[in-house]
């Protein structure tokens, strides 16, 4: 009879040569160095901005936190029965325009404050597009971003930006589940 040199679960033996997975030192975790974290100021974007916060500080990352500013389509595209009036339109966007940007300044300040290096980005268009122009701009190992926990239908019928974004990117996505 040959002796059994490897462990069984019956046998109480340990191998000397087997080393752990979780004790070996070659093993490391990737690094998250650049984090892009897509907010919309929304509730959720608050318990977003905490885990991509733990994240930085555990990685000393910078995070790229960027919101989307989105025009209506209505005002994009000239509806014949619609009229405009341009300077009350350009109005409207500028003041919309300077809120989501003090806004997006106050949450980067709160970041940098808890010690996580911060650049806000302020970007007009769609928002997959923006979120795929800029984490491929940044070079992003991470995007951290809220899913807002649409039913079924209505995911079918509107999409998700999350789940496109997981579909479309180049790097990992955490995606940060409404609960």
């Amino acid at each position: 009879m040959i002796p059994q040199t490897d462990p069984t679960p019956s046998s109480p033996q340990k191998s000397e040569t087997q080393e752990s997975p979780c004790n070996a030192s070659e093993v490391q975790e990737p690094m998250h160095q650049r984090i892009l974290l897509p907010i919309d100021f929304s509730e959720h974007s608050k318990i977003t901005v905490s885990y991509a916060r733990r994240i930085a500080l555990i990685n000393n990352s910078t995070v790229y936190l960027l919101h989307v500013f989105q025009l209506p389509d209505y005002v994009v595209t000239p509806y014949p029965s619609q009229s405009h009036n341009s300077a009350e339109v350009q109005t409207d966007f500028d003041a919309a325009e300077m809120d989501a940007d003090e806004r997006l300044r106050a949450a980067a300040q709160e970041l940098s404050e808890c010690g996580v290096k911060t650049t806000p980005i302020l970007r007009v268009g769609y928002p997959l597009e923006e979120i795929i122009l800029m984490a491929n701009h940044y070079d992003v190992d991470l995007i951290v971003i809220g899913s807002h926990g649409r039913s079924r239908f209505a995911r079918l019928l509107l999409g998700s930006t999350a789940e496109r974004v997981v579909e479309h990117a180049h790097c990992n996505v955490l995606v940060v589940r409404e609960s």
